[in-house]
């Protein structure tokens, strides 16, 4: 099993993974690793909550370029995460452009089940190279962002799995529109099948109050920087996730 963190440096140097190799957040409560659904040959990096005994997919990093058998490597070139097949093509990556390289770089996987890169000088969030946090899949976790990034014009948004089998990209799509008064939409391809109602500044307006649990916060956040959605837990007990099906 790998430890919580690895450090790879600059130099290309690279670690190999695979179906029986995993790395566990602390607190033991994510688990990232290799996996495949029914009896398809088809491999993905993804992450899952370690202690629910049904797996729960909560990200995918290749879904929609899958490997066709569980070894692969993942490696850092430069300041960029790759993951490679096993005749060293990659498949998936990080895709920073900036080349800067101020100090050995660390892949980490945080207890929020926030997989990162950062300096390993700089562990502040602010300072994060990249994280999975801005690329969801079909899944919000606690503390997870939804919504537009000002600064970079990201837009996070979740997308369902093609079907129960499948995580490839499906035709839902969960998106915060910001034309007018913030609202969230759900899209099957380019046809809204719900909304959740504008922000009328306490909630949104079409989900009914009585939704909400005593044991989770939410909060809608609109400023120069953002314009997002997350929710927190107040029972770190409970295991929680909200994802478009």
């Amino acid at each position: 099993m790998w430890k919580t963190t690895f450090c790879l440096s600059p130099r290309l140097e690279s670690l190999t993974i695979s179906s029986n190799r995993t790395l566990v957040s602390p607190g033991g409560v994510f688990e990232l690793g290799f996996f495949k659904i029914a009896s398809r040959s088809r491999w993905y990096l993804g992450m899952w909550y370690k202690k629910v005994p049904d797996r729960t997919y909560v990200w995918v990093a290749n879904r929609d370029s899958p490997l066709s058998n569980s070894i692969g490597t993942l490696k850092i070139s430069g300041n960029n995460l790759l993951l490679l097949g096993d005749s060293d093509k990659s498949v998936w990556s990080t895709n920073r452009t900036r080349r800067d390289v101020e100090s050995p770089v660390v892949a980490e996987l945080l207890p929020n089940g926030n997989f990162v890169m950062r300096y390993f000088n700089n562990n502040d969030p602010s300072g994060f190279l990249w994280q999975s946090f801005d690329f969801p899949t079909d899944t919000l976790l606690p503390e997870m962002k939804l919504g537009w990034d000002r600064k970079t014009g990201l837009n996070k948004s979740l997308r369902s799995w093609k079907s129960l089998d499948d995580p490839s990209s499906g035709d839902f799509s969960y998106k915060l529109e910001i034309r007018g008064f913030p609202e969230f939409f759900l899209w099957k391809r380019y046809f809204p099948a719900h909304r959740s109602g504008p922000w009328d500044g306490r909630r949104f307006s079409g989900i009914p109050e009585d939704l909400k649990l005593n044991y989770m916060v939410y909060n809608f956040t609109e400023n120069r920087e953002e314009v997002a959605y997350t929710f927190l837990m107040t029972n770190h007990s409970i295991s929680s996730s909200i994802y478009s099906d």
